[in-house]
């Protein structure tokens, strides 16, 4: 599992997960790991009206598209999102 911050894209209206300097695309339906106070939730992405995760398969919460939130990620689940020059 690598660590890195989920941060809301304005231009693209789409949320990005970043690596260092590499942001990876991500989408309802994606898995990754939410840190709260020092700890790790499985989390998982959706869309409705607004983009929300569910933490465990229980709980819910609307992502706020000015937050940055610390999370952890399979490598193997993601693809690499390139910014055309």
């Amino acid at each position: 599992m690598k660590r890195g911050i989920l941060v809301f894209d304005q231009c693209d209206q789409q949320w990005r997960v970043w690596i260092g300097q590499q942001s990876y695309w991500i989408d309802q339906g994606y898995t990754f790991e939410l840190r709260i106070l020092n700890r790790y939730y499985k989390a998982f992405l959706e869309y409705d009206s607004d983009w929300f995760i569910t933490l465990n398969n229980d709980v819910k919460f609307i992502l706020h598209t000015h937050e940055v939130y610390k999370i952890r990620i399979d490598m193997n689940d993601y693809i690499e999102f390139n910014l055309p020059f």
